[in-house]
Formats: structure tokens, sequence, C-alpha cells
């Protein structure tokens, strides 16, 4: 029952936001790992994942968005494994020239999971790292931050789909230009197979950031995502090709205002 209600609370939040926007996770896009079997070891398992999207932006910075990276369990003591997960984000626009990568963006965590022996929950310990990079322009100072929290993840089968929720709790432990004092967001997503071959996908997330509002003189940070579209499976990995309306937390990091924009992509998945 406790679980039933865990996934309403997630879907109401995300249905809740949409229309006219989703807001969706940020800071953190990508520092969740999914669980893993048990397997006593080294070097137990990895993922990894390409995407890219085309934005729908009125703002000639923000024009094409790829990243890739992967996670790994580095040791599985079967009830706790060490996870390492990196993750390169580059933005481009055409402000410059027709292909002008204009951002860098580093996802570096480093988590401690524990399997409860529930259903395949996971508890983790994260250590959570960002370092983001202009390109092609002047900077002279660090944009960058670490946080620390806990990390909850959960699988869910409700009829013919298979749902993966997950929470997060981080506090910042040191910031470079940036204004964040915590983060607390909440995801999940949904998969039911349509063909042998053929998975229907949704996706949502939503990150709230606390910030001092004494450096830049904001208010306390809401962002989100909402994500649909097909999974195919390959004999050894997966493609996906998906449509995603996000508003984005700091997406220029000289703005101190949101930015939300309309994304068509694909993505890899191994």
């Amino acid at each position: 029952m406790t679980r039933v209600v865990t996934f309403v609370a997630i879907i109401t939040l995300c249905i809740g936001a949409w229309p006219p926007r989703v807001h969706a996770q940020t800071s953190s896009a990508a520092s969740t790992a999914r669980q893993t079997p048990a397997t006593f070891g080294f070097l137990t398992s990895y993922r990894f994942h390409l995407d890219a999207l085309r934005l729908v932006s009125s703002d000639d910075n923000f024009v094409w968005d790829a990243d890739f990276g992967g996670d790994m369990d580095v040791f599985d003591l079967r009830f706790i494994r060490g996870n390492v997960l990196v993750n390169f984000e580059s933005i481009f626009g055409e402000q410059i020239r027709a292909i002008d990568p204009n951002q860098g963006n580093y996802t570096i965590d480093l988590s401690t999971w524990w399997r409860t022996g529930v259903s395949d929950e996971e508890l983790g310990v994260t250590f959570h790292h960002v370092s983001r990079h202009l390109s092609d322009r002047d900077k002279e100072f660090s944009i960058a931050w670490n946080m620390l929290g806990v990390q909850y993840t959960a699988p869910l089968q409700i009829r013919s789909w298979d749902l993966d929720i997950g929470y997060r709790v981080l506090r910042t432990l040191q910031r470079s230009f940036v204004d964040y004092t915590a983060e607390f967001g909440g995801s999940i997503q949904a998969l039911r197979a349509v063909h042998p071959r053929v998975t229907l996908m949704l996706e949502g997330e939503l990150t709230f950031v606390s910030v001092d509002k004494s450096e830049r003189g904001r208010d306390h940070q809401l962002g989100g995502r909402f994500e649909i579209g097909a999974r195919f499976a390959g004999r050894d990995g997966v493609g996906e090709v998906f449509i995603a309306r996000e508003r984005r937390i700091d997406a220029d990091p000289f703005d101190l205002e949101p930015t939300t924009f309309t994304m068509l992509g694909f993505r890899f998945l191994h």
C-alpha cells in the first residue's frame, strides 16, 4: 500500500504541472544509478548512454543538446554496492557560427547503495559534483558545486506497466558562482510493452532547489521535465526516440530565470 501511495503522489505532482509546463530535474539530471542484480565481485556491471536532442527554443544559445556517460558498480557485496557515475553534456547554439558549442557540463557521482531486501528497493548515500564550463567565451572563474545526500529507488509494477521511481535529498557542501543550498527531487519512469521489440515510454521528473537569497536576490527554484517516446530493443542494447518538455534551472549560468524548451531526440542505451 505504501508504494502505491508513493506512485500516486509522484503521478499527481507530474500531472499537476502539465499543462502548460512540467518542472523537471535540472542540476542532477543523470545522477540516479538504476538498481542492479546482486552479484558478488569487482566491476560487476555497467551501463552507458548517448543522447542527442534538437531544442525548440527562441534563444540561439540553445539549439542542440548532446550528452553521454555511464555508471558502473565498482564492487558488489550483494547487500551493498559501490557505484561511480560520470556524465558529460555539451550544448550547441547558433550565436557565433552554425555549430557553436557554448557549454560543457560535467557530472560525477560517487554512491554507496544498500539493497534493503524489500522488492528490489535500494537506498543510497551519494556525493554529487557538477562543474560547468563555457566554450569560446571568456570566463576566469569556476562554476561548480558539491552536494552530499541520500537517494532511494524502487521498481513497481501496476498491471502492464513497469515503473521505476526515485527520490533524492542533497545538501550543498561547497559552491562556486551558484546560490544552491539544497536539492529535493522525485522521478518516475513508466514502460509498457506494445510489441516484442517496441515499448511505450513515459517519464516525469521534478526538482526543487533551495537557494541563499542573499547571494543573487532570487527565490527558490523549481524545474521539471516530462518525456514521452518509444523504446526499440536491439540485440545488445536499446534505442529510444522521444519528445520532451523541460523547464531547466540556470540553463544559462548568467540568467536568473529558468529556461523552458521543447526537445526532440534519440537515445542509445547499453
